[in-house]
């Protein structure tokens, strides 16, 4: 009895506190009770088939329009937009996208929004849905699974959003990593809805998509440990921000340091380029 006690809880904990884990691993945990299985692509591309079990989630249900930029919804919308998803406080919740970027962003961004309203156990699918199709290619659905009412109570972290303000007092206090390709931060492209060309002053340049292999898996902790704390030079003990566009890609960085690699304070700047790019009065280098 003590030895099965024992098993269930590695099983929890291993599951519980995963930033990423496998199809297998996932073929293992559907079966359990206290998993939220969520789907972060559209509704057609769902309806041609999901993994069993999934739930359909609309990135908008968690973010809003503010000017011209986007901010994560209040606590009180994402504790009713987690509840009608069916979690409860002690939920394990598994995203996924269909290996398309924006979908593997909209998974972390998702995370990032449960995070920081005080749900711990959280992870995203290693490979995406292409990665379960090709361990599991017979076991798909196109069923549309029935929503059962959560629990979740949201407790929001202050310590883990900021805003233009804070970021523009910290130039070159604290270290700031832009999640946007390499050809936005070095101002040879524009990107979408932002006017001014370049960086936040005294920024670095570390991409999210050099993260993951083509398969969209995560790179091995060695790996991403030589980008961050090597070539970043960033100290998993202290503070760092993260920004990007428009929050999503910012949110993928913020995800692997203080979920996979374990950094002690990460924050990411949720407004990022749509606001800071669009003024006059923000410190900005080419």
């Amino acid at each position: 009895m003590k030895f099965a006690l024992i098993l269930v809880f590695a099983f929890t904990y291993l599951f519980s506190w995963d930033a990423f884990i496998s199809p297998p691993e996932l073929r293992e945990l559907i079966t359990k009770k206290n998993v939220v299985l969520i789907d972060t692509t559209d509704e057609k591309t769902f309806n041609e088939g999901h993994i069993p079990s999934a739930l359909r989630a609309d990135i908008s249900d968690f973010r809003k329009q503010v000017g011209s930029y986007q901010l994560m919804r209040s606590p009180k919308e994402i504790q009713k937009v987690a509840r009608s998803l069916g979690v409860n406080n002690n939920s394990i919740v598994v995203l996924y996208g269909h290996n398309k970027p924006k979908e593997l962003l909209k998974a972390s961004y998702i995370a990032l929004a449960l995070i920081a309203n005080g749900l711990q156990k959280v992870s995203i699918l290693n490979g995406c849905y292409e990665g379960w199709l090709f361990d599991y290619e017979d076991f798909i659905s196109k069923a549309k699974n029935d929503k059962k009412e959560g629990n979740f109570s949201a407790k929001f972290n202050p310590n883990i959003l900021v805003d233009l303000q804070y970021v523009k007092k910290h130039i070159g206090k604290v270290p700031m990593i832009e999640a946007r390709p390499l050809r936005y931060f070095n101002a040879k492209a524009q990107s979408k809805g932002v006017k001014r060309l370049g960086h936040i002053a005294k920024a670095q340049s570390s991409a999210w998509g050099n993260k993951f292999e083509h398969d969209r898996t995560i790179k091995s902790k060695k790996e991403l440990e030589e980008i961050y704390l090597g070539k970043d030079h960033l100290n998993p003990k202290k503070e760092v921000i993260t920004y990007c566009t428009g929050g999503l890609e910012a949110s993928m960085n913020w995800y692997i340091l203080s979920r996979y690699l374990h950094f002690k304070d990460v924050k990411l700047y949720d407004a990022s380029m749509r606001e800071w790019g669009n003024r006059d009065d923000t410190p900005m280098e080419k």
